[in-house]
């Protein structure tokens, strides 16, 4: 059991003096679960996980911790979107520092950062065929 502690970890990389960092105990992985994948199943798995190895991948999605996918043709629109959000943030943080008579425009501003968030949303969640 004790051979299993020396683990390595994102979170416990591996030093340059060829020391050890174990895992602390609850953080020990000793349990294993085996997954049959189709070939189509498999071939989706190798396209999302990028340069992850599969387990990892596979315990990131079973926890909900990956990052969203942005199909190729909507990665320019969602960038243009993030700059969009960006420079509402900077007008809002300015109307803020001008008092109380901005705070109307101000309210305006935060819904529209509410409604380009869900655009983005879209874009991740729209694949063309």
């Amino acid at each position: 059991m004790e051979k299993l502690n020396n683990l390595f970890d994102e979170d416990f990389p591996s030093s340059s003096d060829s020391q050890v960092k174990k895992l602390p105990p609850n953080r020990l992985r000793i349990h294993s679960v085996t997954v049959r994948l189709s070939d189509i199943e498999l071939r989706r798995v190798n396209e999302c996980r990028n340069q992850k190895s599969k387990s990892s991948w596979l315990r990131d999605s079973a926890f909900n911790n990956i990052p969203p996918i942005v199909p190729e043709i909507n990665i320019s629109a969602w960038k243009e979107l993030s700059f969009s959000i960006q420079k509402l943030n900077n007008l809002t943080q300015f109307l803020s520092r001008r008092g109380e008579d901005s705070q109307p425009l101000s309210h305006e501003l935060n819904a529209l950062k509410v409604k380009i968030g869900h655009l983005r949303d879209a874009l991740i969640a729209f694949e063309p065929k």
